[in-house]
């Protein structure tokens, strides 16, 4: 039964398409088709270019990630090295110093030397960052705070060493930011404000 009505539909088609209307709507319906056809085949090779493009520019962008990563590895480094270097240098030279206390502070000028407790309280203020503490009732500012010549003298070097350890520290850390900054502006621009 269905098979009967698709050959009675079919063959009321084919009759329509012999009339001069049923041939012009063929031949516009096959222009139609052709044109969809084409369409089609031109967004779909339109498509593949700009996948192709989009594949092409992705591996561009990672080797050119992977090239800027080995340069800025390279900076670490370099940076790392140098501030290693530099901190085997302080504790060198800050060694070397201890070692020359007694020749420069000698027992004699220990002992003519008296620290006053008073500027061992404004020594120990300023290196804790804090304000001096105030005197006690009954003591003296001007008291031997028992301390020697040549154990300030070791306490400086002490101090010297570490300001300069951070001092190199810090000059490490702004020349990483700095050579790394000059690597992204050469990679990838300056910022936009």
């Amino acid at each position: 039964m269905i098979a009967a009505a698709i050959i009675a539909v079919w063959s009321k088609l084919w009759a329509f398409t012999k009339s001069p209307l049923g041939r012009r709507v063929a031949v516009a319906l096959a222009v139609a088709l052709a044109l969809l056809g084409i369409h089609h085949a031109g967004y779909s090779a339109g498509v593949k270019h700009e996948q192709a493009e989009y594949a092409k520019s992705i591996a561009k962008a990672e080797k050119k990630a992977a090239e800027t990563k080995k340069k800025s590895d390279a900076i670490t480094v370099k940076v790392s090295t140098d501030l290693a270097t530099a901190n085997a240098r302080i504790a060198t030279l800050s060694t070397q110093l201890k070692s020359e206390i007694p020749r420069y502070v000698t027992p004699q000028a220990d002992r003519r030397c008296i620290v006053s407790a008073g500027y061992v309280e404004l020594r120990n203020a300023a290196g804790a960052g804090r304000s001096a503490v105030p005197e006690g009732a009954g003591r003296s500012l001007d008291a031997d705070s028992g301390l020697v010549l040549s154990d300030l003298a070791e306490n400086d070097i002490a101090n010297a060493t570490a300001f300069n350890t951070a001092i190199a520290e810090i000059k490490a850390w702004r020349a990483w930011y700095s050579l790394h900054a000059d690597l992204w502006i050469k990679e990838y621009g300056a910022p936009t404000p």
